[in-house]
């Protein structure tokens, strides 16, 4: 057990890679500044990181974060990272060619996860299958719940389906990994990195005693989004939301081993938007006015563009930018701009007759896209009396009606863009509010 735990612990641990920057005070961000500094991150990173190799810094999450965003690399810049990872491929763990690591599993998955991002194919990388790797189920849950998490991650980011193994006892399936996660959930409702395995003696003790990680459980559930139709999984989708809900700090932000970290807000960003959850606009991850993304983009460093870890100095760790921060922060706010629609511009009401309005917006911005609208009309300015919902569900309409309203009545009127997410619409933010007279 307590091998696992040092190498589970290893596996997450923050490399403290320092580059410079002070820990200046940073405002909420609006949409249009939340942009900029993801623009001038992404470029800081490039430049920074000027031949991506195979690692956890300065590689896998490098090109995760590059491909999900569309960011425009060069042809050498991905045949860099794609020598790299063949080379480790060939050399192998301790010079065994075709194994990246006879435990951490992670190695596996988190290349497979890069390749698909880049549409690289992960099944034949100098001539080993990477998917084929994942086939023995007792050696991915090994490492901790890291492992079957990201195992799952892994086998949907490309829609795998691993081998048949005959050698293998126990073969891995996405349903064991689902199970095994589920299984694995707190009583506090959340996930932590040191309850996997069932056949451990303290297994139930420790679910019992330990806490919801922010970390692990942002990243338990990206997972679990897409199989929320299993009532079972969304069961414990809604249990961890509560549970990161109720662990966000006054401030927006999360906290892990005692720390306020970048890294945190991080996998929560990653975690809602999976589940469909905006975590700028829902109203369980705005806390004093500062929404889940307000925190993580404190952490923002405007001179160089990169992250810091931390904003308070803390056991070792200096408020400067970090690599491993500034990689997670990137990847998370690529995953936030492809599935939450960024906000839109009321133009006119109008009345089309006694009982029915009609709502004309600007289109959403193209880069983020959407597949509807929502338009939401009500009798009080704040939107708390006589409320009306339509929906529009096509991307290229730009107006739409609201029936069935009440005569002789002043309404409020708002829109907002949305997108489906893993079968869940996630909504951007209300436009500016117009009102028309029936």
């Amino acid at each position: 057990m307590k091998k696992k735990l040092l190498s589970a612990l290893l596996a997450v641990a923050v490399v403290a890679s320092s580059v410079f920057g002070g820990a200046a005070s940073v405002s909420a961000a609006t949409q249009k500044e939340i942009n900029q500094n993801f623009e001038k991150c992404g470029n800081f990173i490039y430049k920074t990181i000027k031949e991506p190799k195979f690692g956890s810094i300065g590689g896998e999450w490098v090109m995760y974060g590059f491909g999900i965003s569309g960011y425009p690399m060069s042809k050498e810049y991905i045949s860099s990272y794609q020598k790299s990872v063949e080379d480790a491929v060939k050399e192998g763990f301790r010079g065994t060619p075709g194994i990246l690591h006879d435990r951490k599993y992670t190695e596996y998955s988190r290349v497979i996860v890069a390749y698909s991002a880049i549409g690289l194919d992960p099944t034949n990388i100098a001539g080993y299958d990477m998917v084929a790797k994942l086939a023995d189920f007792d050696k991915v849950i090994w490492q901790g719940l890291n492992g079957p998490i990201w195992a799952l991650r892994a086998l949907d980011s490309g829609n795998y389906t691993i081998p048949k193994d005959a050698s293998v006892k126990n073969p891995t399936t996405k349903q064991k990994l689902i199970n095994h996660i589920l299984n694995a959930q707190l009583k506090d409702g959340g996930w932590n990195l040191y309850v996997s395995d069932p056949k451990e003696a303290d297994f139930e003790k420790n679910k019992s005693r330990l806490k919801a990680d922010p970390d692990i459980t942002g990243m338990t559930l990206s997972a679990l989004a897409p199989y929320r139709n299993q009532t079972k999984v969304k069961k414990a989708i809604d249990k961890g939301v509560a549970a990161l809900s109720k662990i966000q700090d006054s401030k927006g932000g999360f906290s892990t081993m005692g720390a306020t970290t970048s890294e945190s807000s991080a996998q929560v960003i990653c975690g809602l938007t999976a589940c469909g959850i905006n975590p700028n606009a829902d109203k369980r991850f705005v806390k004093n006015g500062k929404s889940a993304v307000d925190a993580i983009m404190t952490f923002y460093d405007e001179k160089s563009g990169g992250f810091r870890h931390v904003n308070t100095a803390t056991t070792g760790y200096k408020p400067v930018v970090n690599q491993m921060a500034t990689e997670q922060a990137y990847y998370a706010l690529a995953e936030y701009k492809s599935r939450v629609p960024e906000g839109t511009t009321i133009s006119k009401v109008a009345k089309v007759n006694k009982t029915t309005l009609k709502a004309t917006w600007k289109k959403a911005v193209a880069k983020t896209a959407c597949d509807g609208y929502q338009i939401t009309t009500s009798t009080n300015a704040n939107f708390n009396k006589d409320v009306k919902k339509a929906t529009v569900k096509n991307r290229n309409t730009v107006s739409g009606k609201v029936n069935g309203l009440k005569k002789n009545k002043t309404y409020f009127v708002k829109v907002r863009a949305y997108k489906t997410v893993n079968g869940v619409k996630v909504y951007g933010t209300y436009s500016e509010v117009k009102k028309v007279k029936l």
